[in-house]
């Protein structure tokens, strides 16, 4: 994580236990410890949340953008993690990670490795 990037109070995993309440929780029963936390969470959530909302309706196009460059770390990091899996990895599945490296890695070396890896498949077959 670089200095400049902000924790949010609120994880993901959080995020994910509170949208899928049991039926308690539906019923608005939450122990001390869950009342707690909500009461300071729950300020966090609204204004990121507002935030969304008002950079969605005011500069749609930077939302967009900084939606797709998320996917693409992701596609990018999910195609590393294959790649670098000790167990075996399937032809295509090979050849869908170098691809996505080609096409979105800034790295040349990343971009070169994969160009080679492809070019060696392809001789292979």
């Amino acid at each position: 994580m670089l200095a400049t990037e902000v924790q949010p109070l609120v994880g993901d995993d959080l995020l994910a236990e509170l949208a899928s309440p049991d039926y308690h929780q539906q019923c608005g029963e939450f122990d001390a410890e869950t009342r707690a936390m909500l009461a300071v969470a729950l300020p966090e959530i609204c204004s990121e949340l507002l935030r969304w909302r008002q950079t969605a309706a005011n500069r749609p196009f930077a939302l967009a953008l900084a939606l797709r460059s998320a996917a693409i770390e992701a596609r990018l990091t999910d195609a590393r993690r294959a790649i670098r899996a000790p167990d075996p990895i399937h032809p295509r599945a090979l050849t869908a990670a170098c691809e996505t490296l080609l096409r979105h890695s800034a790295d040349a070396a990343e971009r070169a490795a994969a160009s080679d890896a492809l070019a060696q498949m392809q001789e292979a077959a």
